[in-house]
């Protein structure tokens, strides 16, 4: 098992009315398989983070700094002390 810290940011913290939270997640666990988790543990985030069977293309998953754009996307493996951020769209105006 893995201890994986999650950070919401801006809509996400207010829906899932946390900030930072630690989960528990088996080995091998990919961010896909986390968002899921965290869907179904806040049900208001529900949609917010997973379209279909990927990540949304408006949310940006950051681990450990690093956008998952440039690792392997939904499919990048979380391990034991990793921090996990989720940002929402960027709103303008």
């Amino acid at each position: 098992m893995a201890r994986v810290k999650v950070r919401f940011f801006a809509t996400y913290r207010d829906l899932a009315g946390v900030r930072e939270l630690e989960v528990e997640v088996p080995d091998n666990t990919t961010v896909l398989t986390l968002a899921k988790l965290l869907e179904e543990k806040f049900p208001k985030l529900k949609g917010r983070l997973i379209e279909g069977d990927r990540i949304r293309e408006e949310t940006k998953v950051l681990v450990n700094g690093r956008n998952i754009e440039w690792l392997d996307k939904e499919n990048t493996k979380v391990s034991d002390g990793d921090t996990v951020a989720f940002f929402p769209p960027a709103a303008g105006g």
